[in-house]
Order: C-alpha cells, then structure tokens, then sequence
C-alpha cells in the first residue's frame, strides 16, 4: 500500500514534468483566464493610470480649446453710467456768443439773440449707456495655425506614456501572481514530503509493534514531520505576504483570497527570436513613441515662431448698438462700425529668434533621449533573452535531478521496507526527492518570470 502510494506521487510529478517540457506551445496569457481577469482589475483600479487617464482628457479638452479659438466670437455688452464729481472742462461759451448776440439784437431792434451762460463738461458721463453686440473673428494668427496641432501631439504623447504604464503594470501583476502561485504549489511539495514521512511513522511503529525495531525510528521519523510542518506553516506566512502584495497591485483588501490557477505553473513557452523580438520593441514599444510625439510637439512650435517673424496676424470685427444719455433705442443713439486690422512685428529685441534656437535645441535633446532609450530597449531584451536561456536550462537540470531523485527513492524505500538498509538513509532519499522537486518548481517559476520579463522588453 505505501509502495503504491509512493507510485502515485512519481506518476503525479512525471506529468507535472511532460506538461512543462511537452510538444503543445502555449502564450503565457493564453493559458490563464484568471489572470487576465485579474489584470483587467488591477488595471481598472490602478491610481497612476486613472492619473493618465485624467490627463489624456484634459489634453482633449485643451484641443478643443485650440480649436474654439479660430472660430469667430460674438458677444452682448450692456452697461449704464452714474457719474457725479470729477473733473470738469470750462467752456465761455456765453462770453464768446453774448457780445455778437448783443450786437445782432440792436441791429435787429429785437430780442431774438437771448443771451447763453457759460457752460461746464464733465469727464465722467453721467446718465450714459452703451448697449452693443460685437464680434471677432481672427482671419489669420500663426498662435492658432499650430497650436491645435501641438496639442494633439502632446495628447498621443500622454496616450503612449499610459499604455507604457499599462504594459509595465500587467508585468507586475503576473510576476506577483507566479510568486504567490509558487507558495501555492512549494506548499503541495512539502505535504506530498509530510504524507511519506506519515506513512513512514506507521510503518516503523508496526515495526516497534512487531519487536523487529526499537522506538528510535519512531522518534525520528516524529522529529523529520516537525521540520516538515515547520516548512509548510513558514510557506503558509509566505503565502500570505504574496496575497497581500497582489492585492495591494489590484487596489483591493489586502485580505481578500486569490483564485489559485495552478496549471499556469504547467503552461510551456515558446521559442522565442531574438531579431523578431528586436523589430517587435521598436515597432510596439510606447516609451520611444511618447518621445516621437514631443518632438513632432517642438516641431511644430519652432514653425509658429518662425512664421511669428514672417506672416502678419489679420482679424476683422465689429458692433451694432445704442450709445448716448439716457437710457433709449432710437435713432438718434444707434450705431454700427466694422473694423479690420493687421499687426505685424518689426522688432521685438531678438526674442522670437532665440525661441526658434530654444526650440531646436529641445528637439536635439529629445532625439538624443530616444537614441538612447532605442539602445536600453534593445540591450534589455539581449540581456532577458540570455536570462530566459539561462532559465531554461537550469529547469532541464532540475528536471534531471528529480527524475534521478525519485528513481532513486523508490529503489530505496522498497530496500527499507525489505529491512535491508537504515533509517538514515530513506530520510537521505526522501530529502532528495523533497528538494529536487522544490528546485524543478523554483527553476520552472524563474522561467514563467524570465519569459514575462522578455515579453515586457519587446512591449507584448
């Protein structure tokens, strides 16, 4: 019966080992809908990519606020003066008009000429109203020409940096999976260790039952179970810390259970190119796409200030209303007047000109950093694709190891059971298969993350 259970757990880890190394090659994603979804909710709850969010609107926004700016304006103006006080201009009009009207009443023999008292005007209008519509409408202005143009590219900037942000999250969220998905099944290893060295106390107590042994091998095989449940309680705390990680990525409690989806641990990568790997990063990656944008943002501006030096600015507007004291609509106070006007710049100290030199040396600098991210993209999938090769052969040594441990260990354990060697030397075995097996785990987990990690480099 225990030779049959041991069989069992050989035959349960060989296909463990033909799942990894099989012919069928599966995408890391495409073997676990759980993760996905959990992705999709970090995602959605992630406060950085909210923040981008936001910012790809308001960059919207500002577009429209570009574009609003070359369409014509019309407004309604209504205002009413009270004035007392203030300054006064004295006008003699009545020492300037009364000794000739004087004269013309004696030559007339009449009174027809009535004497006028000089008079006072003052500054501030009083009783005085202006009630209009205007309009404007900017004809030409090298400011509107580019400015919805620039804003657009700031916006795909932004857009690129998010989906940089996104790509960068997922990565996260996997790795923190695969490390909370290793507690899971490390956990399996050592109660598949605790349910031999269970059946291993039983059969040396039917030993000690039978007077074939002494009770030492029961002491033993007590104390080797208390390093076990030492191991799985340890694992347990480490399960724990993943959990909360994890959720702390998604934004959630930080208690909340993780959906186990153990076969992404049995899932088999592809063979990976390392040219094709190359052409997908420059053509996927956002981080260079962000910078393009900028520099086709400090493009266009260095053309606006260059066309503020050449091209003059034309606007045409206008108003109807009513003006005049007192507050009325008739003939006598209304008005209308259209206006056209062009400015253009003759001298402005030099500033236009060293706004095009700073232009040009913001491009200079932004084409130098997308150099220089073009290089850290490629020497960074060099480096994971070496490191993914790495990976995969320490996993075909640790899968070695645990064939040849657990071949091993059956040779053993039916020696054991005959009487024919020491207690020490099935523990010896049983160990060897225990950490073989924690090893086979470890080196294919470094693969799923090393492949992850490649993945993320070349932005799929």
């Amino acid at each position: 019966m225990n030779i049959s259970l041991i069989n069992l757990k050989t035959a349960l880890y060989t296909i463990f080992v033909v799942a990894c190394t099989g012919r069928s090659q599966y995408v890391l994603s495409q073997n676990s809908t759980v993760l996905d979804r959990y992705i999709e909710e970090g995602i959605s709850n992630n406060l950085s990519i909210l923040k981008s969010e936001l910012e790809i609107l308001k960059a919207g926004i500002q577009i429209r606020q570009a574009s609003a700016l070359k369409r014509p304006k019309l407004s309604f103006d209504a205002n009413y003066t009270f004035a007392a006080g203030g300054r006064k201009l004295d006008f003699p009009i009545g020492d300037l008009l009364n000794p000739v009207y004087s004269t013309l009443n004696q030559i007339t023999q009449s009174n027809n000429f009535p004497s006028v008292q000089n008079s006072q005007i003052q500054f501030l209008p009083n009783n005085f109203h202006e009630t209009k519509f205007s309009f404007q409408y900017p004809i030409y202005q090298t400011e509107l020409k580019h400015l919805s143009h620039i804003r657009k590219q700031e916006q795909a900037s932004k857009l690129a940096l998010k989906e940089a942000q996104t790509l960068s999250l997922r990565y996260d969220i996997t790795i923190a999976y695969l490390q909370y998905l290793q507690t899971v099944e490390a956990q399996k290893v050592w109660e598949s260790a605790q349910n031999v060295l269970l059946e291993l106390k039983k059969f040396n107590e039917s030993l000690v039952r039978n007077n074939v042994a002494t009770k030492e091998i029961v002491a033993t095989a007590e104390y080797e179970l208390s390093k076990v449940d030492n191991e799985i309680f340890s694992l347990q705390m480490k399960q724990n810390s993943a959990r909360a990680f994890f959720n702390l990525l998604l934004q959630t409690d930080l208690q909340r259970p993780v959906e186990a989806d153990s076969a992404l641990l049995h899932a088999a990568i592809p063979e990976y190119d390392l040219n094709k790997l190359m052409n997908q990063a420059m053509a996927h990656r956002k981080e260079p796409e962000a910078v393009k944008h900028l520099i086709a943002a400090v493009e266009l501006n260095t053309k606006r200030t260059q066309a503020n030096q050449k091209l003059p600015d034309v606007y045409l507007g206008g108003a109807v209303g009513f003006q005049g004291f007192g507050y009325h609509f008739n003939s006598d106070q209304a008005y209308a007047l259209a206006q056209i006007g062009l400015t253009y710049p003759i001298y402005d100290g030099g500033i236009n000109r060293s706004k095009v030199q700073e232009h040009k040396l913001e491009m200079n600098i932004a084409q130098k950093e997308l150099q220089q991210i073009e290089q850290q993209i490629a020497l960074e999938i060099t480096a994971k694709f070496n490191e993914l090769a790495a990976a995969r052969f320490g996993f075909q040594t640790a899968q070695k190891n645990v064939i040849a441990a657990e071949s091993i260990f059956k040779i053993i354990q039916n020696k054991y059971k005959a009487g024919q060697i020491l207690l020490l030397e099935f523990l010896e075995a049983q160990n060897r298969v225990t950490t073989a097996r924690m090893q086979q785990l470890l080196a294919w987990t470094d693969v799923l993350i090393k492949e992850a990690a490649l993945k993320k480099a070349a932005g799929i």
